[in-house]
């Protein structure tokens, strides 16, 4: 019985024990490179184990300024030393005088060192040279990308972030091939995401080395560099952004306080976006929290810059009598007893002071003649968007400069233009009209080019690393009629007027160094967290006034009664952009 009993538990463990040598020559010899429902790799993960290495650059193309220069991140020479130089002798001295420090402190740096580090010193390029002639197994020099966080043009460049389920989905064929992995970073807002597909990473470059356990190099001294070395790649994207006008924009939001809102800035006769900035900042380690929202691309409440589209509609359609008086005394429908008593003016007078009564009253009476005449006029000065540029490029069907961008919209319904004070209201940019501070700026820009409409370009070309192009972005026609030269002339009269009559809702801005012409705007919105009443108020124009040179958009999406922080920033962007077009700096 006994016998019988130790013959059982011993076949017990000869089995466990084929069966483990069965499990280990499966690993082994048949699932090295599909082990697991997770298909591991096991011949690449024992590779990594044994793997130190070094990133010089993610392999993720560029965003370039208007002048070729970097937006984000920077790219400097770097002493890079690796940790198995304790193990030899090398020559720290001859390095060390060739970068400016001392012997000692390069050789504690590498002694405390468990992986290749970059050791801090300003190198020039030619001390860089120097060291690679030196030639010395783990000591080299080489540019090094910095990916660190600025907060410049945060919300127009947009954020980049690991995101397995848009890889899937953007990438498969990719994905499948190997050439990316469900890690890599792809681009998940503003022109990271618009461009991606040319930006997207081809995998990192990097200075490998393989270790024994103890550290020490498995093969030799050899460090191996692993990248991308095809002469084209990555591929770089030249936007139309000015680094100097975009510091001059973010200083002057700052300097103003705003926490809501934000600018645009246009280049006139080309529809270029040479700055953008939109608030709250966003933080970079929750790049889908609120604050990632670029308010400058999402439609909003105007107010009484709308009052372009009645005035536009009126001068086109011959029913502007300049010897008509409008009764300014009275409220928007007609009342007495209006908020601001501006008396019976003109109207050029009622455009120039916003005389919600004149407008109120001229929309009912054309809305009579034309049923969809607010529609029909806000497209024409390409208001209604999306305006940003958007077409089928290379082998990507649509791409479009502001992906994000949401259209904007007047009415909820057709029956609202039976109701007169519906009307009114939608006249003056209040009840449902939502507009986009760019589609605004494209208005505007329409206007000041005589009635020209193009789509606003965020880029010009995408070019290969060696500076070929591969694809480019030119202007751009909106579709739809537009406004005719006559009316964009009449309409130009009336924004000037808004700013030079001492009467103007934009007189603050009249002694500046380029003179402006405009529109301003103010709409009710609600109250805040506290109870207290807050609108939007906007300024929408372009200068200089007899020559336009730049458009310019500013709303405060939270202002409190008594605040001017759009005309504030108005005056220091205008300011400073005048300095750099006369002196070639912001100060």
């Amino acid at each position: 019985m006994k016998r019988r009993r130790m013959l059982h538990v011993g076949l017990f463990y000869l089995c466990g024990f084929f069966l483990l040598i069965a499990r280990l020559a499966y690993i082994q010899l048949i699932a090295t490179e599909s082990f697991s429902d997770a298909n591991v790799n096991l011949i690449k993960a024992s590779v990594q184990q044994r793997t130190e290495s070094f990133t010089l650059n993610n392999g993720r193309g560029h965003l370039l300024g208007r002048d070729g220069h970097l937006l984000r991140g920077n790219e400097n020479p770097a002493l890079i030393l690796f940790p198995f130089l304790k193990r030899t002798h090398w020559n720290s001295e001859k390095v060390a005088h060739l970068v400016g420090v001392d012997s000692s402190e390069l050789e504690e740096a590498v002694y405390d060192a468990q992986v290749p580090f970059a050791f801090p010193a300003d190198l020039t390029v030619k001390q860089m040279k120097a060291v690679q002639q030196l030639q010395i197994p783990g000591v080299y020099a080489e540019p090094v990308e910095s990916d660190s966080f600025d907060p410049f043009a945060e919300h127009v460049l947009g954020m980049i972030a690991q995101n397995p389920k848009l890889v899937k989905e953007r990438y498969p064929e990719k994905l499948e091939e190997g050439i990316l992995s469900k890690d890599t970073k792809v681009g998940i807002s503003g022109l990271e995401e618009a461009f991606d597909p040319f930006l997207v990473s081809r995998g990192p470059s990097k200075l490998v080395y393989h270790t024994e356990a103890n550290g020490a190099p498995l093969f030799g001294l050899e460090v191996k560099y692993t990248g991308n070395a095809s002469p084209y790649y990555p591929l770089n994207v030249r936007t139309t952004l000015d680094q100097d006008m975009q510091r001059i924009m973010q200083d002057a939001v700052k300097d103003a306080g705003l926490k809501i809102g934000g600018a645009v800035l246009l280049e006139a006769n080309s529809n270029k976006l040479l700055a953008m900035v939109s608030r709250p900042l966003y933080d970079p380690h929750h790049p889908y929290a609120g604050g990632a929202k670029n308010y400058m691309i999402l439609p909003q409440i105007p107010g009484s810059v709308f009052k372009m589209v009645t005035a536009a509609a009126a001068i086109e359609k011959n029913t502007v009598d300049p010897n008509r008086l409008f009764n300014c005394n009275q409220t928007l429908y007609g009342k007495s007893g209006a908020h601001r008593q501006l008396g019976m003016l003109t109207f050029t007078e009622s455009f120039a002071q916003s005389c919600n009564h004149a407008f109120g009253q001229m929309a009912n009476e054309l809305i009579q003649k034309d049923r969809d005449y607010i529609e029909t006029f806000a497209k024409r000065l390409g208001l209604i968007g999306p305006v940003g540029w958007s077409g089928s490029v290379y082998h990507i069907e649509s791409l479009s400069h502001f992906p994000n961008e949401i259209k904007g919209s007047i009415w909820a319904g057709d029956s609202y233009k039976n109701v007169p004070k519906s009307v009114a209201q939608t006249a003056i940019g209040q009840l449902n009209v939502r507009v986009s501070p760019l589609a605004i700026a494209n208005a505007v820009a329409t206007i000041a080019r005589g009635g020209e409409k193009l789509a606003v370009r965020a880029a010009t070309a995408v070019k290969y690393d060696n500076g070929v192009k591969l694809v480019s972005f030119p202007e751009k026609p909106l579709d739809g009629e537009t406004i005719s030269p006559y009316t964009a002339m009449k309409l130009q009269e009336l924004m000037r007027k808004v700013v030079k009559l001492p009467e103007g809702t934009g007189r603050r801005l009249a002694d500046l160094p380029y003179s402006v012409a405009g529109k301003s705007g103010t709409a009710q919105t609600g109250t805040d967290s506290d109870g207290q009443p807050v609108d939007n108020q906007w300024f929408a124009g372009y200068f200089p006034a007899d020559d336009p040179k730049y458009v310019l958009v500013v709303v405060d999406l939270a202002r409190h009664a008594g605040q001017m922080r759009p005309y504030q920033i108005y005056k220091q962007v205008v300011k400073g952009l005048y300095q750099l077009d006369h002196n070639g700096t912001k100060k």
